[in-house]
Order: C-alpha cells, then structure tokens, then sequence
C-alpha cells in the first residue's frame, strides 16, 4: 500500500541500541505487515525475528540475495554476465583507487600549505577540482558497465527477472513500508538493482539503516579512516537507488572517520558537495520527504571548512 508524502526515514547502526521503534512512529502507519530486504546480511538473510520484535508487526522479507542465488543455479547465462560484469567492475575500481590515491595525497598537501593567498585560493580549488573530474570519470565508467547489463538482463525483458519482480511487487502492495537493513552494501546493492526495487520502492515509506541507508542515496562512497590495514580514502562506488539525493550518507562516521583531520574532511565535503555529507551514528534519524528534511535528531555532517557540525530540520 502506499500514500501521499512518502518518507525516507535514515538510521545509524542499530546495535547494541536500536532507535528503530521510534524510526516506525515517525510513519505513522495504519495496521499492516512490514516488507524487510536484508539480503546484505547474505547468508543470514531472513532471519528479522528481532527486527520483528522491535516494530511490533508482522514482516515480510523480499529473500532477495535467496532469490539471486536461485536463479545463478537455474540460469547459467545470468551467472557468467553477472560474474563478468563484476570483474570489470572491480579492474575499474581498482585503477580508479590508484590514480585517487595520489591525487588525494597532492590535494591533501595542497590544501595543508601556505602561501600567496590569491595563488593558494587557486590551487586549492583546482586540486579538488581534479578530484571532481576522476569522480565523475569513474562513475561514468561503471554507470556504461551497469548499462551495458542491462541491456540483457533487466525486469522488463529476461523473463526469469520479471517474475521474480512481479512476485516481489505482489508482496510490496499489502505491506504499509519497507525496511531495508545493514550488511555488505555491495551486496545489497546489487540484489537491489537486479530485482528494480528503484522504481518500486519510490512511492512508499522506507526505513533503512547503516548499508540500507548508503543505498538509498543517489551516490554511494566507501570510507573508512580507520581499518587494521591504515587509512581508507573515501572512493565513489556509483549510483545508488536514487531515492535521497541531496545527501551522501556516512554510516558510523563518528567512528570510522578521524574528525580531528580537518584537511581530510575538508576535501571530503568539498568533492561531494553540493550533497551535505551526513553521518548517521548510533541514535540517528533523519526524516525526509523526497530530499525535504523534515526532521533530524544526532545527526553530523561535514562543513566546507572541515570542521563537523548538526544537521537541523528548519
């Protein structure tokens, strides 16, 4: 069922707390089941007796990784694009992260100099800049790779696909929202885009949180400051759902990002504005209505200057 004015409700990670039932009562909802697409938990998908507990009402999970590995066994043709598709996917992420690598390292060192304020102001700009232009190259590379699937493989012409989005649809009409949760956002997103949850997902309430959240966004990045292996630098992975364009939505950023670098944060709003960089950590919710914020409650985002500051409804 869907209705006028549907939300997007965006949460942090929901453990070892969970602000979901306060995420639910933002919607409102008559009576009714719940669809949940937890196919980033992979293996583990389905299993929301939790998340079931948490909202108080019958949920429906969509089995999407499930459903993705059924036809993998039942069409070989879907397998070997699919696994090809991936491997060109992963040869442009991999030459992407290293021309990013040194560019972000000369940008970063740029922006940490001093010098004659007129030509400072200059070089700053065009080193972001030069970022901007790999960004946009690199998503225009995986945007043809993404299109070049789907010229075959698609909800609308491979059969196999149309059922199951048929099946899927069928399910989405009786329930009052869709919750979609964390786990490995490639993943998800993949299962997302497969099944052409964009367009079905568009006139409905949604909750998501942490990977589920990065999907709705139109621009997906990976990032991490802090992995065992050293520093992550925020890379673009592509297009997303769609569904929340005005923000590029950072999952555990208080965590995961050293906010005491204000050069590094620095570039990072810098090259995604104009989308306001937004951490949601744990006890975050951000309500928007299409990208009109409605309400926000312990959410962060990046200033232009580095320094981190509140994302407020008006």
């Amino acid at each position: 069922m869907t209705s006028a004015g549907n939300k997007r409700v965006l949460l942090g990670p929901q453990r070892p707390e969970s602000n979901l039932p306060a995420a639910v009562a933002q919607l409102e909802l008559p009576e009714g089941p719940i669809a949940t697409i937890s196919a980033g938990w992979q293996e583990a998908e389905g299993d929301t007796g939790p998340v079931q507990q948490l909202v108080g009402r019958p949920v429906r999970d969509l089995r999407l990784y499930h459903r993705t590995e059924t036809l993998f066994a039942a069409h070989t043709d879907l397998h070997d694009a699919y696994r090809a598709r991936q491997e060109q996917l992963k040869e442009q992420q991999r030459f992407y992260r290293l021309r990013l690598r040194h560019l972000m390292l000369a940008t970063r060192q740029v922006l940490r100099s001093e010098g004659h304020p007129a030509v400072l102001a200059g070089e700053q700009r065009h080193a972001v800049a030069q970022l901007r232009a790999l960004d946009r190259h690199h998503l225009h590379s995986v945007q043809a790779i993404h299109a070049e699937f789907a010229e075959q493989f698609n909800t609308a012409s491979y059969a196999p696909l149309q059922e199951h989005a048929a099946a899927i649809a069928n399910t989405l009409h009786d329930c009052q929202a869709v919750l979609i949760t964390g786990g490995n956002v490639i993943v998800l997103l993949n299962r997302l885009l497969l099944f052409g949850l964009g367009p079905l997902l568009r006139n409905r309430h949604v909750i998501a949180w942490s990977a589920g959240a990065m999907a709705l966004g139109d621009r997906i990045v990976l990032f991490h400051d802090r992995l065992p292996e050293g520093r992550r630098d925020p890379e673009l992975l592509g297009d997303g759902l769609g569904l929340v364009s005005a923000y590029v939505l950072l999952p555990d950023g208080a965590h995961r990002l050293r906010k005491q670098d204000t050069v590094r944060l620095r570039v990072f709003c810098q090259r995604f504005a104009p989308r306001t960089c937004a951490m949601l950590d744990r006890g975050s919710l951000l309500v928007l209505d299409d990208d009109r914020l409605i309400a926000a409650d312990s959410v962060s985002r990046i200033k232009a200057n580095g320094a981190v500051g509140v994302v407020r409804a008006r």
